[in-house]
């Protein structure tokens, strides 16, 4: 491009900066009476509008700009920010988060190497994630190796593999201190085959994918399901566990104990977190805790029950982009120990460029409270990636601004809302409640998940085949409210979770509910 196209697209940034703003605190404020979803039309525009090719001429920033705000974003999802969008387990934006995430756009810095003398960037992620420890409760000093991560997915990632490295470097069958990391799967007399296998209940998929990532293997033999207690499927059977722990200790295998705290298509919370932590310190097993949205139960008192244990694992994952409602992508990972990360992530020798500099600059270390900065481990040697976005910034701005208080009124509310829709479905002739026993008398979902599905006497029974996919679609139509489809013992159900700090702000939000899913049952007897 030459210099006298790239002054001219400075000056159209110019010019067009206040259109973006103004689009954007538009949307901000339209937000509560957006559409879920958009026009099927508009999706379609902005599909076949799509360059066929890339041209050797640009539009510049002028015609660039109003084709993303014109054509292409109204095709892309229009309300999953706002306070009726209860697909997944979906977080909105808090002002702060926004303004935060537009402002690390900005600057741009990729936060990859501790640079005392250069930036602050590696002690703000270092703070945000005491903070976070703060916010659910637990002591900082339990967990010392911290990162954050693209989401969930990848701190799971981050967690098998310092689990691998771990059990390897402690296996009866190899030399002491063994790392796959370093040297590779091993062979030796009498290793087990698998040599590491994961007991899980009811595990997540990213739990199966983040295994077959690092090495452990996804498949059956590798996945074990341990059954679940006789009075309540979403606790282990903690015999059955232990029975299993002493074989595999005894043929010298190694085992993660893999638990998901808060089960995704309900919410629910088993009893026992931890009574299965000291089962895994008794029999060496390494305890990964999933606790992606139901860690956050902890931020409530009268919740805390729910997550007792959650300070015993030995690898902690939490999302940030979910209940702490901080843009994509934010995940938050938490370990034992500080090393365990760099024995698995940090190569022999770094190459010259990416080392950490000399820090130059004199330390008080007994100010209380201050980060150590030449002390925070270079995000480089603590995750996959060696290029990274300022996600920190965002996730430290909502914090600093809601404090515990505003984070207790979000979650609190949440769960409120998602305890009205329940007693909407069990009051309602046409629905269905499927969610197991809610952990007070008073609460009718264990925490901010609805699941339901249409009764045997509406229009879309349950014995009748994809009759859920069939009442999620009518309920999606509306573009009012947004829900998802899913799988609950073996049939189709439908799946409302609530997790943005919109949500019940407004009584309409409960209002709209109530009138799409009449609607949808309504629609369903004119067939």
């Amino acid at each position: 491009m030459s210099a006298p196209v790239l002054q001219s697209q400075d000056l159209d940034f110019e010019e067009h900066l206040n259109r973006v703003t103004q689009h954007v605190l538009g949307r901000y404020h339209d937000l509560p009476s957006l559409p879920t979803l958009p026009e099927p039309a508009a999706i379609a525009h902005a599909v076949s509008s799509l360059p066929v090719a890339l041209g050797d001429k640009g539009l510049g920033t002028a015609a660039t700009t109003d084709y993303l705000l014109n054509t292409l974003l109204p095709g892309c999802l229009q309300g999953q920010p706002g306070p009726r969008y209860f697909g997944f387990v979906t977080g909105g934006v808090t002002p702060s988060a926004q303004l935060a995430d537009i402002l690390a756009g900005s600057y741009d810095e990729n936060v990859q190497v501790t640079l005392p003398s250069d930036t602050a960037s590696t002690a703000v992620e270092a703070r945000s994630l005491e903070l976070v420890l703060d916010l659910i409760g637990v002591p900082r000093d339990n967990y010392t190796g911290r990162t954050i991560t693209t989401g969930a997915t990848s701190a799971n990632v981050l967690g098998l593999a310092c689990a691998r490295d771990h059990l390897y470097s402690r296996s009866p069958h190899l030399p002491p201190g063994y790392s796959y990391a370093q040297d590779g799967p091993p062979s030796a007399p009498g290793l087990p085959s698998p040599p590491i296998v994961i007991l899980a209940l009811h595990p997540h998929f990213s739990i199966t994918k983040a295994a077959g990532l690092v090495g452990i293997g996804a498949g059956p033999r590798v996945i074990n399901t341990i059954p679940a207690a006789a009075d309540d499927e979403l606790a282990f059977d903690m015999e059955a566990l232990e029975a299993r722990l002493e074989e595999e200790k005894k043929v010298g295998r190694g085992v993660i104990v893999s638990y998901g705290l808060g089960e995704v298509n309900t919410g629910g919370f088993g009893k026992g977190l931890d009574g299965v932590a000291k089962l895994c310190r008794e029999y060496g097993a390494w305890l990964h805790v999933d606790a992606a949205f139901g860690g956050f139960a902890a931020v409530l008192p009268e919740l805390g029950h729910l997550t007792l244990g959650i300070d015993q694992a030995d690898s902690l994952t939490l999302d940030g982009h979910k209940w702490l409602n901080v843009p994509y992508d934010c995940g938050l990972f938490f370990t034992r120990e500080k090393s365990a990360l760099a024995k698995v992530f940090a190569p022999p020798m770094a190459p010259a460029y990416l080392a950490t500099a000399p820090v130059g600059l004199e330390q008080d270390d007994t100010e209380p409270g201050r980060v150590i900065q030449d002390q925070v481990p270079s995000p480089l040697y603590c995750g996959i990636d060696n290029s990274r976005r300022f996600r920190a910034l965002p996730l430290l701005a909502s914090l600093m601004s809601l404090g515990k208080e505003g984070y207790v009124d979000i979650i609190r509310r949440n769960i409120e809302f998602a305890n009205k829709i329940a007693q909407y479905i069990i009051d309602s002739p046409s629905y269905e409640l499927l969610n197991p026993s809610a952990p007070s008398s008073r609460a009718r979902v264990p925490l901010n998940i609805v699941l339901f599905r249409g009764s045997a006497n509406s229009p879309f029974p349950p014995t009748t085949a994809d009759s859920s996919t069939h009442l999620t679609a009518k309920i999606n139509a509306s573009r009012r409210i947004y829900v998802t489809g899913t799988k609950w013992r073996g049939q189709g159900a439908i799946r409302l979770a609530v997790s943005n700090w919109r949500t019940g702000i407004s009584a309409d939000d409960f209002e709209q509910v109530k009138q799409v899913l009449a609607e949808a049952m309504q629609s369903g007897l004119r067939l």
